[in-house]
């Protein structure tokens, strides 16, 4: 399973009925596990990657599963539940459970920890990535700005795959703020200061 749909992570965005074998939440677990081999972190190359979930439901239990398996990572990937958003700063990436939803808005932005949540609009919450389904299909949402702000950076074979918006509104005469569109230059990795 892993083989098989992280190669959907290179090769383009992933339909959730592309095979009846995978559901929706095993291919967002697998999204989730291979994001660490997209982004450039502020910690050295070889630290250990801390997977964090708030919140327990198949998309955690699968991400976690898939942690536990992987015996290439020579014990550098770890997976912890965690209690409350304050445990973030102990994780590079935290998952969270839309599950945890309305109960916390409040999603923290630290230096070196990737968000990400199935929860619509994760985004508009100061979330970082959003895994959105729509038409059978599962698309990574990226607040690259928000990203920028926590002194990473996101591989240009991942933004091929994505929809790229910047939490900062821009307001306009004619109506109500909307989201800017990132235009993303090619290279390793995109550059974050625009």
């Amino acid at each position: 399973m892993l083989f098989f749909i992280s190669s959907l992570l290179v090769n383009g965005e992933s339909r959730a009925d592309q095979s009846s074998a995978y559901d929706d939440y095993q291919i967002k677990a697998v999204y989730i596990y291979r994001f660490a081999s997209f982004i450039r972190w502020p910690q050295a190359p070889d630290h250990q990657i801390q997977y964090c979930a708030y919140g327990a439901d198949n998309i955690s239990q699968t991400l976690h599963q898939l942690v536990l398996n992987d015996l290439s990572a020579n014990k550098r990937l770890v997976f912890h539940y965690i209690d409350n958003l304050s445990q973030a700063g102990h994780c590079e990436l935290v998952y969270i459970s839309p599950s945890q939803f309305p109960i916390s808005h409040d999603i923290p932005q630290l230096s070196g920890v990737l968000t990400i949540s199935s929860y619509p609009d994760f985004i508009d919450y100061g979330g970082m990535i959003e895994l959105r389904t729509d038409k059978k299909r599962i698309r990574p949402i990226i607040a690259l700005d928000i990203i920028k702000q926590a002194n990473m950076a996101i591989s240009s074979q991942l933004l091929r795959i994505a929809i790229i918006e910047n939490s900062l509104a821009v307001t306009s005469d004619k109506g109500p703020p909307s989201k800017e569109k990132a235009s993303i230059p090619r290279g390793r990795y995109a550059s974050l200061d625009q």
